[in-house]
């Protein structure tokens, strides 16, 4: 059996459904194929899961400190079964506005199955009874996501180890949990679990934690992880893992060139992520690769067969779902419209889940001065802002990488409120704001946001000619 479509879209992720719901309502024939679930990696072991999980994680830390605000509170009793049911009851809220039923309704035909490519406008379904549905399509898209990587660590895939996938379903909590790697996932769920009681330890390779991000983030957050109880054992390799009647062992080498064996009864591998690119023939078609399996794409999000496109975590380079959500809308915007849509990475924020959280958007003072575009920074403490204090959220700051003529390139704040804060900066960005801007803005009082005005008022001070704050201070002073 055979069928034509204008668009044919491989997984139904956050990218894939992006792209089958703006397509369909704007008229086009829409084929959207998912091979497990609905709503993808997002929605059933990423990001929903993940921030459902540390509400009552976070929250539990909140009660143990509540004498801190004059509280007195009993010991908390936690659950972990009941815990991972409010994390599936978050996601079975959600999934309604992913599943089958709500795009069948938008007009989209769902297929499940394994998809492969046959040629450049053709795509085989084969579903769970192995029958075969062949798919035409004038445009192809390719969103069919990443998983957590599985190195070949001596003796890891002898034991029984969890990934995001599966860490959900855990009904205990862990006495001991070690995670391997000290990214954005592993930090999280490590300090979430820290929170609730258990005993962690986080191994990574790397010399000191949130490499990606301003110099400043990683001292901060490595001392706040480790108040929370985190053992943090960097610069160290992984060099074998073992099981014996439930206990785990880990073998690392320090960075002192010492051998140490860790003990612990759960292991989360959390050492990045792998595309899901394998059995998909791409380059039998053309489809150009990189080493990894990612699809390399132009600034328009086509592949190097021209009406076969990609988007999401299959592309990177930010592994975000608000990135495959971008990314999906140069693709409507460049096969739909025919428009010269293009990706531009410079306004793109990212978020770190911790407690306190990290955002960034736009350039690191690092990037800055790899492009010689760094003229000055501003930073300003959290604790200085009045809504901080209140809040007893005192530990962060506020960062802006300036350019010339005060143009603001970059933004990064750590606090408990900084994901929901980036989004000015993101925005100021984007329109090429001069970091003095915030100055005329009106921020309510008393809120963190205020931090924007506190910095551009710094700027301000500093352009003052000594003449200027002579002349200020007898006027007004």
């Amino acid at each position: 059996m055979s069928k034509n479509y204008d668009l044919v879209i491989i997984g139904a992720g956050s990218g894939g459904l992006v792209v089958a719901s703006g397509a369909a309502g704007l008229g086009a024939s829409v084929a959207l194929i998912e091979k497990h679930k609905m709503g993808g990696d997002c929605l059933n072991y990423g990001c929903v899961p993940s921030k459902a999980f540390l509400k009552p994680a976070h929250l539990a830390k909140d009660i143990d400190k509540a004498s801190e605000l004059g509280l007195s509170v009993g010991k908390v009793n936690v659950d972990v079964k009941e815990v991972m049911n409010y994390v599936r009851s978050v996601i079975k809220e959600i999934e309604p506005h992913d599943s089958r039923e709500r795009y069948e309704g938008l007009g989209v035909d769902v297929f499940e199955g394994s998809a492969s490519l046959k040629d450049r406008h053709s795509v085989s379904v084969i579903d769970e009874s192995n029958n075969e549905t062949i798919i035409k399509g004038k445009k192809i898209v390719i969103a069919t996501g990443a998983e957590s990587a599985v190195p070949p660590i001596p003796g890891l895939k002898e034991i029984d180890f969890l990934t995001n996938k599966s860490i959900f379903n855990l009904e205990k909590l862990p006495e001991h949990l070690i995670i391997l790697g000290g990214g954005p996932i592993g930090l999280e769920l490590g300090q979430g679990f820290a929170h609730l009681g258990s005993k962690v330890t986080v191994i990574d390779m790397l010399p000191s934690l949130f490499p990606n991000d301003d110099p400043e983030v990683g001292p901060l957050m490595e001392k706040v992880l480790k108040e929370d109880g985190l053992s943090l054992k960097l610069s160290a390799s992984i060099n074998r893992l073992s099981e014996k009647d439930g206990q785990k062992t880990v073998l690392i080498k320090t960075k002192e060139g010492i051998e140490e064996e860790i003990v612990c009864d759960q292991v989360l591998v959390s050492l990045g992520r792998r595309p899901n690119s394998k059995g998909l023939n791409l380059e039998e078609v053309g489809i150009v690769v990189s080493k990894r399996g990612f699809i390399e794409c132009n600034k328009s999000m086509q592949t190097s067969v021209s009406n076969i496109y990609a988007c999401g975590d299959i592309v990177g380079p930010y592994q975000f779902t608000h990135m495959a959500g971008y990314q999906a809308g140069i693709i409507l915007r460049h096969s739909i419209f025919k428009m010269p849509a293009k990706v531009n990475y410079r306004t793109v924020p990212w978020v770190t889940y911790t407690r306190p959280e990290v955002a960034h958007v736009g350039l690191t003072e690092q990037m800055a001065k790899k492009d010689g575009l760094l003229e000055k920074v501003e930073k300003v403490d959290l604790k200085s802002i009045d809504r901080a204090k209140a809040d007893h959220d005192r530990e962060g700051f506020l960062k802006f990488i300036i350019g010339k003529r005060n143009r603001l390139l970059g933004v990064t704040i750590v606090g408990q409120k900084a994901g929901e804060m980036i989004g000015i900066g993101a925005l100021a960005i984007q329109k090429e704001l001069k970091a003095s801007e915030f100055l005329s803005m009106v921020f309510p009082y008393p809120t963190q946001s205020e931090i924007y005005k506190f910095a551009s008022l710094n700027l301000a001070k500093q352009g003052f000619k000594p003449w200027m704050k002579t002349l200020i201070k007898k006027i007004f002073l």
